[in-house]
């Protein structure tokens, strides 16, 4: 018989693995607790690696801070998911940990006149390395780490006694430009990226209030600013995919890290997009003895009216990298992206992962294929579930119907 949740823990005590998990949360999050403890105090001098964080709790007058850890060596991947790709997960957990929080309770439309403590917090934002910062709390906060679906984890939070740059931010110069510019959030989102400017980059200047409008500048929630800035970057894809010519071969890509694995298959067609997941049994939110379940959301060429609510902000990550990529190779196609998670993936660690590891994908070289049934088949050859599982859940393989393809369907 399965031994009820409630007393799983106090049975398992973190060897037997009786969740299902290949690493017990609570031995991890202690192992580094006690790494990391010694290292924080109420007094903090490091180089903040343009870190920033708005919650979402008590929306419209929200904590916000930049993030500083005890360290000043080495810290800019820190706060830079483009260059986590291949690290170990407990090597992300851990840096992620040093980042000390600071808080102070601000309204969201104070970055329309920005003064003070926020003034400061958005030139570390705006800067392109890190700036060196004397924090001094108002007490030493406790060892915690937040964890989120959506964002990077952070480490302890203090509310802030006072708060002073130690040395001048170095802006680029199109950051200075937009942010002094009247023009809308979307449009300095797409010059920024332009610029090479990373996208992890760009939405935090969007958290941050320095983009769009001078009268309309608001700080913006960090899980809202990630998923905002790769919805607003695939439309602007979107614009030159959609016109241009379709792929004429089914193209089938795949990548792995940090427990989850990601198929991508391209096929020839008007551009539609669904994306899948599944987390499977003794992954992090399934226990060992329950049955994956695949869900799903999707777009046909006019786009989505509502917010894709069962994937989130997953979704809009790996749109945002299918549309770099067709973007880039000037081709327009539909797009299958199936992700699983798998019980290696023990700590949520934030969705830049979606975006990063469908990006590292899709540059690759892909298996090309001639028919539908031959990139299923591959597709499902990777995937560790049943790809049956897929094909019920799913709607764009679902359109089949009365049509000689789904690609039929499509076109």
């Amino acid at each position: 018989m399965h031994t009820p949740k409630t007393t799983l823990c106090t049975v398992c005590r973190g060897h037997k693995k009786l969740c299902g998990r290949e690493v017990c949360p609570i031995l991890e999050k202690k192992r580094i607790r006690e790494s990391i403890a010694p290292l924080i105090n109420k007094d903090i001098f490091g180089a903040s690696p343009s870190a920033f964080f708005v919650g979402d709790w008590n929306y419209p007058k929200v904590l916000v801070g930049p993030l500083v850890p005890p360290v000043h060596e080495d810290t800019e991947i820190f706060d830079l998911p483009e260059g986590w790709h291949g690290k170990e997960l407990d090597e992300i957990i851990k840096f992620r940990s040093l980042l000390v929080r600071s808080k102070e309770f601000l309204k969201v439309t104070d970055a329309k006149n920005p003064k003070g403590y926020l003034e400061k917090s958005q030139e570390i934002v705006m800067s392109r390395k890190p700036v060196d910062v004397e924090l001094i709390l108002k007490k030493t906060p406790h060892f915690a780490l937040e964890f989120s679906q959506f964002s990077p984890p952070t480490g302890p939070s203090g509310f802030v006694e006072s708060f002073k740059i130690a040395e001048n931010p170095k802006v680029p110069r199109v950051i200075d430009k937009i942010n002094s510019d009247d023009i809308k959030a979307s449009k300095g989102i797409s010059l920024l990226y332009d610029k090479d400017i990373p996208v992890s980059h760009i939405s935090k200047l969007l958290s941050a209030g320095l983009l769009g409008e001078q009268k309309n500048r608001k700080l913006v929630p960090t899980r809202w600013s990630i998923t905002a800035t790769d919805d607003s970057l695939s439309k602007f894809h979107l614009k030159k995919v959609k016109s241009s010519p379709e792929i004429n071969k089914f193209e089938v890509y795949h990548d792995e890290d940090v427990g989850n694995r990601f198929v991508i298959l391209l096929f020839p067609s008007m551009w539609c997009y669904e994306f899948l997941e599944c987390w499977l049994p003794g992954s992090l939110f399934l226990e060992s003895s329950l049955s994956p379940n695949v869900i799903s959301d999707h777009e046909l060429f006019d786009g989505r009216k509502e917010y894709a609510f069962l994937t989130a902000g997953a979704y809009y990550a790996a749109r945002f990298s299918v549309t770099e990529h067709l973007f880039e190779k000037g081709r327009q196609a539909g797009a299958l992206v199936f992700m699983e998670v798998h019980p290696t993936y023990h700590t949520p660690v934030g969705v830049w992962r979606v975006r990063e590891i469908t990006r590292n994908a899709l540059q690759k070289k892909p298996d090309y294929f001639d028919t539908e049934e031959e990139a299923l088949k591959k597709a499902s050859e990777i995937l560790s579930l049943s790809f049956e599982k897929y094909r019920e859940k799913s709607k764009i393989l679902g359109f089949k119907h009365k049509q000689k393809t789904l690609f039929d369907w499509i076109n």
